[in-house]
């Protein structure tokens, strides 16, 4: 139980890492506010999942876009479970296309979510965890941030803003015990990535790793799990890559 104790906030905690992380987080004692931009209904899954482990979470509408919903949202999970410990922005999306491809909309819609959401999310919650006497801010990342994919252009770039973004607002989180970190996954072995990476061009990205194989979701929450707890209280600024060895 190494969040005992503690209370998360996950946003994008529908799908995908960000479900994996909340269900981690509870399977560590966390009390979880379940963030969700539009799919309620998953949301409240998750939740149900959370209670049948004996946790305790709730479901929150928490679109990154809109600054007055993340106020909101912050506020009600302060109101309906006492605070807020921890928050992961996992919230994102993705499109691939080139660089010839790329379009102004496209580019906006990629940096509204990917970045300026984690912007506004940590502005948002500073004076909550501030009230706690610090805590921890775990921002979801991707090795494309750092190889800079030639297909995933603004997706890059955003989390390359990220990982800086990730350092700015560990200088302003020190004087409050605020430590700001970040998680970079790599290949991901998912429901939606299995076919992809059983493939020919698939196994080719696989290769290209140090380790030989794909990773896990378990991977990236248990990253999450090291940066959200008190056994580290000397990391800040960090990009963490879970990757296995993709970077190099």
């Amino acid at each position: 139980m190494r969040l005992a104790g503690k209370i998360a906030v996950v946003t994008g905690a529908s799908r995908g890492i960000g479900r994996e992380i909340a269900l981690e987080f509870a399977r560590q004692g966390a009390a979880l506010a379940i963030g969700y931009a539009e799919r309620q209904d998953k949301a409240q899954e998750v939740v149900a999942e959370i209670a049948a482990l004996g946790g305790r979470a709730i479901a929150v509408a928490l679109d990154v876009r809109h600054r007055d919903q993340v106020r909101d949202g912050l506020a009600d999970c302060v109101r309906l479970l006492g605070g807020i410990d921890i928050l992961v922005n996992n919230a994102g999306i993705n499109e691939r296309c080139t660089f010839q491809e790329l379009t102004d909309d496209g580019w906006d819609r990629i940096m509204t979510v990917n970045l300026k959401g984690p912007f506004i999310c940590c502005q948002e919650v500073f004076p909550h965890l501030i009230q706690r006497g610090g805590g921890r801010i775990v921002n979801i990342s991707s090795v494309a941030g750092e190889y800079h994919g030639p297909k995933t252009v603004h997706y890059a770039v955003s989390k390359a803003g990220l990982n800086s973004l990730t350092k700015v607002v560990a200088r302003y989180g020190a004087e409050h015990n605020i430590l700001v970190n970040a998680v970079a996954p790599g290949i991901m072995l998912t429901d939606q990535t299995a076919d992809e990476l059983a493939s020919p061009a698939g196994a080719r990205i696989v290769e290209m790793t140090l380790l030989k194989r794909a990773g896990t979701l378990a991977d990236v929450a248990s990253a999450c799990v090291f940066l959200a707890s008190d056994e580290q209280n000397y990391m800040t600024g960090q990009v963490l890559s879970v990757s296995g060895g993709a970077v190099l």
